[in-house]
């Protein structure tokens, strides 16, 4: 008879095999998805031409501290009728009809190269006329939302003034 197995030794595959089937698959894959792959190397080199990918893997790097600031600048007594209004317009754009508003559109370009219509152009506005609008309390309000909460986004949640 023979002797009873009392240790089972695993079959080792060496690091380097197992580092070049790796690599072959990888290797594979880019193959097959050749346009694809090009096509992801040009969006990541115009991200980071024009520097928006630092701009994104900072907010990656600091997204606790982003999303706190924005989550404290929504929770704001002066910021929530901004946002119920918004969630109200996003409300509206999704009830729209967006072939009718095609339709209407489409309708006014024909009847505009028809009657052959000009439209008023619309007057420059100089610094005189803005000041004249921050007289305005609703357009003030709104500035000064706007800038809060630009203010909010840009500062740490611990400098909570």
């Amino acid at each position: 008879m023979a002797d009873k197995i009392t240790s089972i030794k695993r079959m080792e595959i060496p690091k380097e095999k197992i580092r070049q089937d790796n690599l072959q698959e990888v290797l594979d894959a880019l193959a097959d998805n050749k346009d694809a792959m090009l096509e992801t190397i040009r969006f990541f080199s115009l991200l980071h031409k024009e520097g928006n990918l630092a701009m994104i893997n900072a907010m990656v790097a600091y997204q606790e501290t982003i999303m706190g600031n924005v989550s404290y600048e929504f929770n704001r007594a002066e910021n929530g009728t901004i946002i119920k209004n918004l969630f109200l317009l996003l409300d509206l754009l999704g009830m729209l009809n967006l072939s009718g508003v095609d339709q209407l559109s489409n309708r006014l370009t024909r009847q505009r190269m028809v009657e052959d219509k000009t439209y008023p152009d619309v007057e420059k506005v100089g610094i005189f006329d803005l000041m004249k609008a921050l007289k305005d309390p609703e357009v003030n309000r709104v500035i000064s939302i706007l800038l809060l909460s630009l203010k909010g986004v840009g500062k740490n949640k611990d400098d909570k003034k």
